[in-house]
């Protein structure tokens, strides 16, 4: 390292919390409830070659890893010389964004007229046009019914709007006036990230932040690579699915497939048993598959986070064009989060475990609950306007190798992002929450449960559109080492005029009429479980019964613990132990039925062996 320890270290902090600052600022601005009150928006410090220096602590992993393709794409294309005050917007997710939602503003900074480094902010905004309210098309053929495509261009010349830019961008969205509002919050949190980062070269010098730089990038590189040289040389596989490619007539499944090499310090990913892209929306660009392999691989060395050039220039990663983790335009990417990202960073983190089996077996985690992105759009009943939103639902985590999965979270992959609370989503739009609990026997199972999903239904109190685009309602997240697969995303409606009845909608439901006092169910994932079953404590699965993330039903045939109730009305329930010895005996003579719905056990998830550590 070219500074010394204590300098670095506070430089370096210093990095992360002006683009924290940042990132407080798109929240405090912006008018789109995704990034206000969901926190999904990211800010980024890079190079003036466009290598990744830092990013905010809460910053969201998907953005984070398109920062250096996106402004690499921003220097090739831009052929007028970059001056101070300028400022780019681009969202194209085959150049190097993830989807259209996923809006950029890439600024150049400047010190002593030199060129030094870039800041870039991305935040979702909820609708960016294409055939749907919220710009997600489940049924999508092609990229150009998902919503406006930006390639890199100028909207801001010495701080100014480029109001001719604007226009075309807000006449081609729904709500296009907030969109002028969250443009004005990211090109703040721009120039305040760029009024943070003179003061330091100000104060130190040029040299000394260059060198910061280089040091930041050594650093964990070394860090990384000395911690791959203890594990195991050797190539660990593993493969998940989703739950079909929607568009094809025989509607198959879409593998992704990771074989993970390790020789010595140099690490290789190979996707190139994935299958090919899909007819309909579920694959992502080659960007946003480096990107969810840093994601998996930081998951298990937090120690490494942020994620900067350092760790992307330590792993090498090997896909195939066209393919469903490399797809080409103008194959549809808007769903590429609850599609193959999640996959990716799940199978990528499988792979991790496996090779720390033996070595480290307390960084080895199940698969959790997969985003479903929930659309609904209108004219406001009260006020006339036009409104879009775009939902999600937190859910269960996959358990871990010593304990047991985290319940009502965000998606890992996101987990700088918050819920949306219902409070202002009942303000903003006419929506009446019924349901924010747990939903029960959502858990996969195991030595360690995964958390359970959340349910978050809904009556309306307007006439709107719904659609929604997810996965994992059959091919559920994944248990480890004997634990069962954790339970489905779902969603289905009861009618005001048929309230009887229980309309099944599904994953891939489009362009969905709603009637006032519809109720839409909108339940998510629970997490995958690890080891198995019936060897968890029955002391804790009567704490999962008492506390209703389980039935006494699934505590008996899955846990084989059986429970009694004392004498007396509301007696307390307590293990029968004689009763579950026998009952537990009887189970593990039984075989497991293997595969990728909910309860049953992952063919290659099995073949993980469970450590021995004591429960939490």
């Amino acid at each position: 390292m070219k500074l010394d320890p204590v300098t670095f270290e506070v430089l370096r902090n210093a990095l992360s919390s002006m683009c924290d600052e940042g990132s407080e600022m798109i929240a405090r601005l912006a008018y789109a409830a995704t990034i206000s009150e969901g926190h999904d928006h990211s800010c980024a410090l890079l190079t003036a070659e466009g290598r990744l220096v830092a990013h905010g602590n809460r910053d969201q992993a998907p953005h984070i890893g398109s920062f250096e393709p996106s402004v690499r794409v921003v220097r090739q294309w831009i052929e007028e010389k970059f001056e101070p005050g300028d400022v780019y917007i681009f969202n194209d997710p085959y150049s190097g964004g993830t989807h259209c939602n996923d809006v950029k503003l890439i600024r150049p900074i400047f010190h002593k007229g030199k060129l030094v480094a870039f800041n870039s902010s991305t935040g979702h905004w909820p609708d960016v046009g294409g055939a749907l309210p919220g710009s997600f098309n489940p049924r999508a053929l092609d990229c150009y019914s998902e919503g406006l495509r930006i390639p890199p261009m100028r909207i801001f010349k010495k701080d100014q709007l480029d109001k001719t830019v604007m226009q075309l961008i807000s006449f081609n969205m729904r709500t296009g006036r907030e969109r002028v509002a969250d443009i004005y919050a990211q090109h703040r949190a721009g120039r305040l990230i760029e009024e943070r980062l003179l003061e330091l070269f100000n104060r130190y010098g040029d040299n000394t932040i260059q060198s910061l730089f280089a040091d930041i990038f050594d650093y964990t590189e070394e860090m990384f690579r000395k911690q791959v040289t203890e594990l195991p040389d050797g190539s660990f596989e593993f493969e998940d699915f989703s739950d079909c490619d929607v568009m094809h007539p025989k509607k198959p499944r879409i593998r992704i497939h990771c074989k993970m090499t390790i020789v010595g310090d140099k690490v290789t990913f190979d996707f190139t048993g994935s299958d090919k892209a899909p007819a309909g929306p579920f694959g992502f660009p080659r960007a946003s598959l480096e990107t969810a392999v840093y994601d998996g691989t930081l998951h298990c060395f937090p120690h490494l986070a942020p994620l900067n050039h350092g760790l992307a220039r330590s792993l090498s990663i090997i896909s195939t064009p066209g393919s469903c983790v490399d797809i080409q335009e103008p194959t549809p990417a808007s769903g590429y989060a609850s599609g193959a990202y999640e996959k990716v960073a799940a199978v990528t983190m499988a792979c991790w475990a496996n090779a720390f089996s033996t070595i480290n077996p307390k960084r080895m985690y199940a698969a959790g609950i997969n985003l479903a992105n929930l659309c609904i759009g209108g004219v406001h009943p009260k006020t006339g306007k036009q409104f879009v939103n775009y939902l999600w639902n937190e859910g269960g985590q996959g358990a871990r190798s010593y304990k047991d999965g985290n319940s009502f979270q965000m998606m890992i992959f996101i987990g700088g992002a918050t819920n949306q609370p219902i409070e202002p989503l009942e303000r903003w739009y006419p929506l009446l929450y019924t349901n924010c609990n747990g939903v029960q026997d959502s858990c996969g199972d195991g030595l360690h449960r995964g958390g359970v999903g959340i349910d978050r239904s809904f009556k309306t109190l307007g006439a709107m559109t719904l659609t929604m685009h997810g996965d994992r309602a059959e091919v559920t997240p994944f248990g480890l080492a004997g634990g069962t697969n954790g339970g489905p995303n779902t969603l289905a409606v009861r009618r005001a005029a048929s309230p009887e009845t229980v309309e099944e909608l599904g994953m891939h439901a489009m362009g969905i009429r709603l009637e006032p006092g519809d109720h839409v169910i909108y339940r998510s994932n629970g997490g995958g479980g690890f080891g198995d079953p019936l060897v968890r404590e029955p002391a804790r699965v009567l704490d999962d019964v008492a506390n209703g993330w389980i039935s006494r039903a699934k505590a008996e045939t899955v846990y084989g613990v059986v429970l009694k109730a004392a004498s007396g009305p509301g007696g307390a329930l307590t293990v029968d132990e004689s009763a579950t010895s026998a009952l537990r005996a009887k189970l593990r003579n039984q075989p497991r039925k293997n595969g990728y719905g909910q309860g049953e056990v992952h063919p290659l998830g099995q073949k993980l062996k469970a450590p021995k550590l004591a429960a939490d």
